[in-house]
């Protein structure tokens, strides 16, 4: 898997407490919040802290029809994955492996970009999010 980021993603109960905390207390001084997300820019990796009714839109566990028809989580991982078709080979692999993958959707991200999302449970059941960016925030395909 070649990969152009990781991202871990995190439902909290309040956004701009998480943002004050993680500012203000522990020290991240680019913690921003944009689009009711939190989002840390640490070495290596982002987190981004998203309230927890605004996460779960897309799981099984939404109110509304959900965006991914994925188990209910409070955390998961996410990947930049450069091509749709990488992310259906990944997706694959899992289904001929002790993980459990589900079928990728093209879905809406908050940002206005359509992304190409495929997801698969480890062994373990962790989630994990193959995201394909199909256009820019203006909407141009990429």
């Amino acid at each position: 898997m070649k990969t152009q980021g990781v991202v871990l993603s995190l439902a909290v109960r309040d956004a701009a407490r998480s943002l004050a905390f993680y500012r203000d207390v522990v020290g991240v001084e680019n913690a921003t919040l944009a689009m009711g997300m939190v989002c840390l820019e640490l070495p290596g990796m982002t987190i981004f802290l998203a309230e927890t009714e605004a996460f779960t839109k897309y799981s099984r566990e939404a109110k509304r029809t959900p965006l991914l028809p994925v188990p209910a989580t409070d955390a998961f991982l996410s990947c930049a994955i450069a091509t749709e078709y990488e992310v259906d080979e990944i997706l694959a692999a899992v289904a001929d492996s002790e993980g459990k993958g589900f079928t990728a959707h093209r879905i809406p991200h908050v940002s206005g970009r359509m992304q190409y999302v495929g997801t698969f449970a480890d062994p373990d059941g962790h989630l994990w999010q193959l995201v394909c960016n199909l256009t820019d925030a203006e909407g141009h395909t990429q």
